[in-house]
């Protein structure tokens, strides 16, 4: 199948607001909503020759796609169109199918078939036609109808509609016109796990996960331990009675990370070796050492661009690019924001810095409520979990107040408790860049919200850092980087090579007198 790239400039097309038009006279057109940045479009079944008859024009009005009549090759047309861009499609005779997660969507056919694959939970739909189609498939899971609607001048439509709950979360929209129909399929798209936006509600399956491994921990605690670990043998290749060793290339190494502190909280940097001491389950281990310097960091950063933001999104830009700027070569960073009541991840963990300061430049219009404790649990679970004991940090922008706390629509699924003890169980170091200026809305709002973000950072070994808004957030940048380089990374080949899926206690002890060491408990030897 041979493809022809449409020469659509999406993001200047957005800027411009020139909605996106895809007609086919001829035929079907069939849109697939894909993460690609550009619009691509060829012919159902072209092979060989780039296939002549798919023409894009444009004017201040409109970007055009438009099939030409077709000469030895197929009526039909298929499109893959970016996420976020508004779309009409029309057609005459053909079959129309639309698939995906898409944002704004208008469909006008005279005859053939329709299928809409999008996912129910966050997309309404209105579907009319003016004679009943002959055959109308419904989604297994939802109760969607085709129904009879009277109209004026006793004119009657049939009709399909699927609209959301109040309190449900609306992210995109079907409208279409139909004439004569032949069949109406709708069917629901699950949203992939690796998509790069998500209803705040997906944060229940992530959190599910993370407590099955803290009831899963519980159970190894109260189960006795095993009665030896196997003897280990010296790398050299030889065993302890001096005889040739075999050496087997299953070795493993554990890594974790570990901040410390002196008694008043202040970082303690430049620490080597000799000062660190690490037993597993009792037993002394050898370990490694590796400064800020030598070792890489995982930072994700999290914007709150919820509606209350939209005055200060020139300066939640400028601090999103010193955030960037306080990566060494190394370190990956990933940016995440909640807009919309939605989870945007807008750059996986990356050390493109110039991709970086791009996506910073090209957030999201702040809109929508506040599910902040959802949206920190999907950040979390993005992409964190692949990256167990390395170093790894979320630095959280936001005023913290949750819809829960002020009662307003759109509110987490998760209570703050919930979170807060699921983040026992997570690997990463949470650093809230807490905004005093929620502080205007009163009811003790602020405080509250405060308060739990204290408990989120404290249980992942992370820290508060107060701004009096988004625009003054430059005096806690240098104590953010001086705590970030107070944490260690730290390699070991654990004594015990049995790694049979039981929990191991960790203690990590640093001789420096009144230090404080925040470190995970222990792992999973699987």
């Amino acid at each position: 199948m041979h493809r022809v790239i449409a020469t659509v400039l999406v993001g200047a097309a957005s800027v411009l607001g020139q909605p996106l038009e895809i007609e086919n006279r001829y035929g079907g057109v069939a849109v697939e909503v894909v993460t690609e940045p550009h619009v691509t479009a060829w012919r159902v079944g072209a092979t060989g020759q780039a296939p002549s008859g798919i023409v894009t024009s444009r004017s201040r009005a409109r970007v055009l796609i438009e099939a030409l009549p077709p000469e030895g090759e197929s009526a039909d047309i298929a499109l893959q169109i970016p996420l976020h861009i508004p779309f009409t499609v029309r057609t005459e005779e053909g079959d129309v199918s639309v698939a995906g997660m898409v944002r704004r969507v208008f469909v006008e056919s005279t005859s053939g078939s329709l299928a809409i694959r999008v996912p129910l939970e966050v997309t309404q739909l209105l579907i009319d036609a003016t004679s009943r189609p002959e055959e109308f498939v419904p989604p297994s899971a939802r109760r969607i109808q085709l129904l009879p609607v009277e109209m004026r001048h006793r004119l009657r439509i049939w009709r399909v509609e699927h609209h959301l709950r109040s309190r449900e979360l609306v992210f995109g929209r079907v409208d279409a016109q139909l004439h004569s129909p032949t069949r109406i399929e709708v069917g629901d798209w699950p949203i992939p796990g690796d998509w790069p936006i998500k209803p705040h509600a997906h944060s229940k399956a992530a959190i599910d996960r993370l407590l099955a491994r803290a009831e899963r921990r519980a159970s190894d605690r109260q189960s006795p331990p095993p009665k030896s670990p196997p003897t280990s043998r010296p790398l050299d290749g030889t065993d302890p009675d001096g005889e040739t060793a075999v050496f087997t290339s299953d070795v493993r190494m554990v890594s974790l990370s570990v901040a410390v502190s002196d008694n008043s909280g202040r970082p303690l940097t430049g620490l080597g070796p000799e000062r660190f001491v690490v037993e597993e389950d009792g037993a002394r281990q050898d370990i490694r050492v590796a400064t800020a310097e030598e070792s890489p960091f995982n930072l994700a950063i999290l914007l709150d661009l919820s509606g209350s933001t939209s005055v200060d999104l020139e300066h939640m830009r400028a601090a999103t690019l010193r955030l960037i700027e306080l990566a060494g070569p190394n370190d990956r960073v990933a940016l995440y924001a909640m807009a919309g009541g939605m989870f945007h991840r807008l750059a996986g963990l990356t050390s493109d810095s110039e991709l970086l300061a791009q996506r910073a430049r090209a957030l999201p219009y702040p809109v929508g409520g506040s599910p902040i404790w959802d949206t920190i649990a999907l950040a979390y679970d993005d992409e964190f979990p692949e990256h167990a004991g390395e170093r790894n940090a979320l630095i959280v922008i936001s005023d913290g107040i949750d819809n829960r706390i002020s009662k307003q629509p759109v509110p987490s699924m998760l209570r703050a408790s919930r979170l807060i003890q699921a983040a026992d169980e997570m690997d990463v170091r949470i650093y809230p860049i807490f905004l005093l200026s929620g502080e205007r809305f009163g009811r003790n709002w602020s405080s509250r919200a405060r308060s739990r973000m204290e408990s989120l950072a404290s249980t992942t070994g992370g820290k508060v850092f107060a701004a009096r808004s988004i625009a003054d957030v430059d005096p806690v940048l240098p104590e953010l980087a001086r705590e970030m380089r107070s944490v260690y990374g730290i390699a070991y080949y654990p004594v015990n090579q049995e790694f049979d899926g039981r929990w191991r206690r960790v203690r990590v002890k640093v001789d420096v007198p009144d230090a404080q060491v925040r470190a995970r408990p222990g792992y999973f030897a699987d």
